[in-house]
């Protein structure tokens, strides 16, 4: 180029000028790693439930939630209209009986708290502070177990206060209900952690929701048809191990084994295993899942 191509020749009439816009640095104190796992906890627990979003967001949580509490309040009401008649629900076969609505929560609900965040392209935003990628990865299991929790115990607590209230003696009754806590609140727990481990450890491998949603209920339905076809389809060893197929099989023999009372169409009866048999797959299944969390976090690219 010449001195008199128009592209180098300096433009006299060009100015500019520096804005003093007042940034300063951050003085306030710095609360850490621990405040920002519960923060991101706290965070994804209010997205399972699509607290602070649109109506939309919060139409299939909610609406999950209300399907799993409207059988004990109606059982709740015919005790309270027929006293002393049957109730097809109890403390000790609620939450199996409510398994697929466990299982579309999930699929609605895991690939909510960590899809997007994939298919946003946020993780490295979290990774560049104090946030290491197995706390983020523990923060949304819990989290997502928090909410399972919130749904099981929701049905439980109306059993509980529906078998208070429809009693003609309200303090009689509530002691002789105390005894049933240890069911109200345990079993939840006992659904709730490996279940948003299992979900979770599907869901983090894509970034697609549909896709995410798609996987984890064909794991359920498989799991289910797959463990319902060989107890019936096999005999001996097979047939009484095949239940363990079902993840929810093992979550119910765990309740069995710490709670008591078992569910006659569980298959923890029918496959006439040791009650610790299930507790430990309920175990395997949290801790495995827990750890693909974790292992997909750690070679992620952000």
């Amino acid at each position: 180029m010449t001195p008199r191509d128009p592209a180098v020749v300096p433009r006299e009439s060009a100015t500019g000028a520096i804005y003093d816009l007042g940034y300063r640095g951050y003085t306030g104190e710095r609360l850490g790693r621990r405040a920002a796992v519960l923060a991101l906890f706290s965070a994804s627990l209010r997205a399972a439930f699509g607290l602070g979003r649109s109506g939309k967001a919060k139409l299939v949580p909610w609406g999950i939630t209300l399907i799993a509490i409207v059988p004990a309040a109606v059982a709740a009401a015919v005790s309270a209209i027929v006293p002393g008649g049957a109730s097809p629900f109890n403390y000790n076969n609620y939450l199996w009986d409510m398994q697929i609505v466990f299982a579309l929560f999930l699929a609605a609900q895991a690939p909510e708290l960590v899809s997007s965040d994939q298919r946003n392209h946020v993780l490295s935003l979290y990774f560049s502070h104090a946030l290491l990628r197995s706390d983020y990865a523990l923060a949304k299991i819990g989290a997502l177990a928090a909410a399972l929790f919130v749904l099981a115990v929701a049905p439980m607590l109306v059993l509980f206060f529906g078998s208070v209230l429809v009693s003609a003696d309200l303090v009689a009754a509530l002691g002789d209900q105390v005894g049933n806590l240890a069911q109200v609140l345990g079993a939840p727990i006992i659904y709730a952690i490996p279940l948003a481990a299992l979900g979770l450890a599907i869901a983090a491998w894509t970034p697609r929701r549909a896709y995410a949603t798609g996987a984890i209920i064909a794991v359920f339905i498989v799991t289910t048809a797959v463990g319902a076809i060989l107890v019936e389809a096999t005999t001996g060893n097979v047939s009484r191990w095949a239940p363990l197929i079902n993840p929810f099989v093992a979550l119910d023999g765990t309740r069995d084994w710490l709670l008591g009372a078992s569910v006659a169409d569980s298959g923890v009866a029918a496959s006439r295993l040791p009650l610790p048999v299930f507790g430990l797959e309920a175990a395997a299944i949290a801790l495995i899942a827990g750890a693909a969390v974790i292992w997909r976090y750690r070679r992620m690219a952000a």
